[in-house]
């Protein structure tokens, strides 16, 4: 069935100026836009609105709630028509069933545990039960899955025959749809790898055409060190690479943005296909298990929960967590225990924790921060999430301008979350570039659409063009705005009036319809050019 929004301001997601005219749908295909494109069919008035492609969160945690909540109300209602899932080298698949208890139970803190049952194995099955959400998705291979599938979660060096076992799961992976390889090389078992390991995996992927999706090793002081090495993987891999949530994290790193610039910069001048994504908030957010050193993850949460009520061995965690290590930047370190804040747990009794601060929990239980981790993560069953308020204004600003830099949300989708997984698209349209003027409302746009969609190999998303798949959002671009906070973080924003995925209504008068038109996509290009 056709219809038309009529007289908006498209906005058509390559960075043009915007124009005024219509968008016709017809099915799930715009088949006209622009000034000269006839009406057809039932006629919205969007004068005065813009519309837009619908926005692409590149850096989302619904592997699961996809399925348990398929309306995906707090990306929806901000104008996301496609997420990308598998994130941080931690996807829910490929998986062995003897693996299952323990991986749901590791991934807990960052994608929830919902009740919804683990019947697939494959990464191909994965993908099959992600269908029909509201909104399209998109998933990663993880590195450490695959590592975990292959060699479990030990702190060691890979076997010949190992490597090769993961490079078959990364390929049989992207042969059954998935969209790219990620890892998160603060999360184990992916902490446990090498380079030269990351640059196997990535001939793989540049086999493909696709690309690699990093949490980088190091995102505090010795940032560079962890820049350096994505760029030699990508040299020495033939891959494209991308950089999850860009940031200078903690005290020590503050004010390093324009080196980071400058190095990605002289990365894509030697020929290197080097992107990045940002949410535009000072705080990050994962989960509480991340404060742990990685060696006491090697053994997998069993073997942990052993040591976490052991005196010795806790001593040797909280000293690395106070002190850092040479491979390893410790999050205490960087933003100190007063800047971490319990953003969600799984028991009633705990519900009082969320929304203070660790050293606040301490106070009230009378132990030492540490302490009160330790309590939280075996009380909760390590499904407990946080928020670590760590980077600096002026970096924020410095990045989000980039024109290699694409906008995420990194949303965790339980508990009380970021105010990012409700508000990261209407605030970089509505405070960074109409109130801060930062940057032209059409590349904030191009950033969130077409530069996305192009770096996953979708090239018929991304872009209002006749032909292209009907994902759509349209908002007031003078009243769009985030409201979700820190301290209230479920609010909707504002400005969003209409969000249209494969042609249907999935948002229409600023309210959710209950439709579920979204769809598992795959990659339908190879090795795109550099932007």
């Amino acid at each position: 069935m056709a219809f038309t929004l009529k007289n908006g301001t498209i906005y058509d997601g390559t960075g043009a100026a915007p124009v005024k005219g219509n968008v016709v749908v017809d099915g799930d295909r715009v088949v006209a836009a622009g000034p000269d494109a006839e009406e057809s069919g039932d006629v919205i008035d969007v004068d005065g609105r813009a519309v837009a492609p619908g926005f692409i969160d590149m850096h989302s945690h619904c592997d699961l709630v996809c399925m348990s909540d398929p309306q995906l109300a707090p990306k929806l209602m901000q104008g996301v028509t496609l997420e990308l899932l598998g994130q941080d080298g931690l996807s829910e698949a490929p998986i062995k069933e003897d693996d299952i208890p323990m991986w749901r139970r590791h991934l807990s803190g960052l994608n929830g545990d919902p009740d919804v049952p683990w019947d697939w194995r494959s990464f191909g099955e994965y993908l099959e039960r992600c269908e029909g959400a509201a909104t399209n998705v998109a998933a990663m291979v993880g590195h450490g899955t695959i590592r975990l599938h292959a060699m479990g979660m030990g702190d060691r060096k890979p076997s010949l025959g190992e490597v090769e076992t993961m490079r078959q799961l990364v390929d049989q992976a992207i042969r059954q749809g998935a969209i790219g390889f990620s890892t998160g090389l603060i999360y184990s078992p992916c902490v446990y790898s090498d380079t030269s390991e990351l640059i196997n995996m990535g001939q793989v992927v540049a086999r493909h055409g696709s690309f690699m999706v990093y949490h980088m090793r190091y995102e505090g002081e010795e940032i560079l060190k962890g820049m350096n090495e994505v760029f030699e993987i990508a040299r020495k891999s033939g891959a494209a690479c991308h950089i999850s949530h860009f940031k200078a994290r903690g005290k020590q790193a503050f004010g390093k943005s324009d080196e980071m610039i400058a190095a990605v910069e002289n990365a894509r001048r030697s020929g290197l296909d080097i992107t990045a994504d940002q949410y535009p908030y000072t705080a990050g957010s994962t989960m509480l298990a991340a404060l742990l050193p990685p060696w006491a993850h090697a053994e997998g949460i069993r073997t942990l929960n052993r040591w976490l009520k052991d005196s010795r061995m806790k001593d040797m965690m909280r000293r690395d967590m106070h002190s850092g290590l040479d491979d390893w930047e410790s999050n205490v370190v960087a933003t100190g225990w007063e800047n971490i804040r319990i953003s969600g747990v799984q028991t009633e009794k705990n519900a009082w924790v969320v929304g203070k601060s660790l050293q606040d929990i301490s106070e009230q239980w009378g132990i030492e921060p540490f302490e009160a981790t330790v309590r939280l993560l075996l009380e909760e069953d390590h499904e407990v999430s946080m928020i670590l308020f760590a980077m600096d204004e002026k970096d924020v600003r410095n990045l989000i301008v980039q024109p290699w830099l694409m906008h995420c949300s990194d949303g965790l989708m339980g508990g009380t979350p970021h105010p990012r997984t409700y508000g990261t698209f209407p605030r970089v349209l509505g405070h960074y570039s109409r109130d801060e003027r930062l940057m032209p409302l059409e590349s904030a746009v191009h950033k969130m659409t077409g530069l996305s969609a192009w770096r996953l190999g979708l090239p018929e998303r991304g872009e209002l063009k006749p032909g292209n798949f009907a994902d759509v959002t349209v908002f007031d671009p003078d009243s769009i705005i985030d409201r979700a906070s820190y301290d209230n973080p479920t609010v909707h924003p504002d400005g969003i009036e209409q969000v249209i995925v494969n042609g249907v209504h999935a948002v229409r008068d600023g309210k959710a319809t209950g439709n579920l038109p979204g769809r598992v996509l795959r990659r339908e290009v190879s090795a795109p050019g550099t932007r």
